[in-house]
């Protein structure tokens, strides 16, 4: 059996509706419909709210059968499926009792007026503006996030480059592994850089207990003298630029990101956690 998570059920809930919807229609009403239920995670984009994940679960779904697409439209062609959770569906379901019968264009005029931040990067209109001019470092974790909210959470902190600083940047997580992340942070403008050389190697992080993290972190506290170049590096980055350090854990204090921003706060910075 064909496992359908969540929030596909949700979209093909939608979808079984129009029968047959634009794409960029498809992203707006659904981006709606989360502002009551959160279905995706957005982004201001070229079109204005967009979803990475959203795109990605449209191909999952094709590729099982249970839609069709072309460059523009999605097309149901199954409707066994598994219905949405009650909160969804009920969102979908007065959406489509206030939005149903509007067409693409309402729609889109009714997302661009009433969410102007999701313009800053519309090829068509903006209707807000949107520079990055800070400087500084942050550091962010993407466990529990999507990558859409991930990337979210760069733009609304006007970051100007995403520093990986895992030894592998591999995940088994949709949207994380370095050819993904790096080519949707530019896509909206983010240079991406990974710097290895401030990882810490896999085999030393596996089947860690709590209490473990504190004797692990400490020797690469320790260890950091031998990364002065990396650590450089991040340093003349962060004079200039907004930066985000990027590592998977949530917390900080779990993670080796932590340790490369209290150094980089006893030489002088303001480093963040978000």
């Amino acid at each position: 059996m064909v496992m359908i998570r969540k929030n596909e059920r949700a979209l093909l809930y939608l979808i079984r509706y129009f029968k047959k919807i634009n794409k960029i229609e498809l992203v707006k009403r659904t981006f709606l419909i989360s502002q009551a239920s959160r279905i995706y995670d957005y982004i201001p984009y070229k079109s204005s709210p967009f979803s990475f994940q959203l795109y990605h679960d449209l191909n999952h779904l094709e590729k099982n059968g249970f839609i069709e697409t072309d460059d523009d439209y999605v097309k149901l062609i199954s409707d066994k499926f598994p219905e949405p959770e009650v909160g969804p569906r009920r969102a979908i379901n007065y959406h489509i009792s206030v939005f149903g019968e509007e067409d693409g264009e309402t729609i889109r005029r009714y997302v661009y007026d009433n969410y102007p931040f999701y313009t800053i990067f519309s090829k068509t209109e903006k209707k807000e503006s949107y520079v990055r001019d800070e400087n500084g470092i942050l550091t962010i974790g993407y466990e529990g996030r999507s990558v859409d909210d991930f990337i979210l959470n760069l733009i609304k902190n006007k970051v100007s480059i995403l520093v990986d600083v895992r030894k592998n940047p591999f995940s088994m997580k949709y949207g994380f592994s370095k050819k993904q992340i790096s080519g949707y942070s530019e896509e909206i403008g983010i240079e991406y850089i990974h710097i290895p050389g401030l990882g810490i190697e896999s085999s030393k992080r596996k089947n860690l207990k709590p209490e473990d993290y504190a004797a692990l972190f400490s020797e690469y506290e320790s260890d950091l003298i031998n990364r002065e170049n990396e650590l450089g590096i991040l340093r003349k980055l962060g004079k200039d630029k907004k930066i985000a350090l990027m590592c998977f854990e949530k917390d900080s204090n779990f993670c080796h990101r932590g340790v490369i921003g209290k150094k980089l706060h006893s030489d002088g910075f303001c480093v963040e956690n978000v």
